[in-house]
């Protein structure tokens, strides 16, 4: 890394660490017919998930058509729970955000419905930190209606912060978005999912 001045971060399985089992094991618990195997589950939850990342399905949609696969008596908020279940954000990790807003832009760009948005600010409101000051700006998928890997949430970040390409580091955990990042000339680090704790000290050792 050369040079940086602005971090971009990933949400999902970077800043927030993922509980993909304990979510489909309380869908599970939910619905009429058993939840087979964890790629089954997935498979169905993907393109509704997707929906919500571009703004295309708003929550109550989403629970209702959830709710039409679970037994009686599953109420919506019990379906928005199981659904919440596969976030969980770390105090510290805001601690560290705070820290390097210091010495550098940060930035959130994600692919993020409104449930798990409404979710992320709750979990870290519960830390007693507001969620809006771990950055510098918030770009959401589903408020601008585009998704990552799709160039033009890149090219919107860029325009709008007016930030150097070559003096930002962009981390994220997926593949497809990293080779999107190094094409507009972003410097990238694709980070493992959840290990965002092991890789933190080697990337910024002046925030531990």
């Amino acid at each position: 890394m050369n040079n940086i001045k602005n971090i971009i971060f990933d949400l999902g399985g970077v800043v927030v660490d993922l509980e993909i089992k304990a979510a489909l094991k309380e869908f599970g618990a939910l619905i009429i017919k058993p939840v087979t195997s964890e790629e089954a589950a997935i498979q169905y939850l993907r393109p509704l998930m997707h929906a919500m990342d571009r703004g295309e399905m708003d929550g109550q949609t989403f629970t209702g058509i959830i709710k039409q696969q679970c037994r009686d008596g599953v109420t919506d908020q019990e379906i928005i729970d199981a659904f919440n279940r596969i976030i969980h954000l770390p105090k510290h990790r805001l601690e560290w955000l705070r820290q390097l807003r210091k010495k550098y832009r940060v930035f959130l760009l994600s692919n993020i419905g409104d449930i798990h948005w409404e979710e992320t600010q709750r979990q870290a409101t519960a830390c007693g930190i507001d969620f809006m000051d771990c950055f510098d700006e918030i770009f959401l998928s589903y408020q601008l209606r585009m998704a990552k890997p799709e160039p033009g949430i890149y090219e919107h970040l860029i325009r709008e912060t007016g930030i150097v390409p070559q003096e930002t580091l962009y981390i994220d955990d997926l593949p497809d978005n990293i080779a999107i990042g190094q094409r507009f000339g972003l410097q990238t680090f694709q980070l493992p999912c959840n290990k965002l704790d092991e890789e933190i000290s080697k990337l910024f050792p002046e925030i531990l």
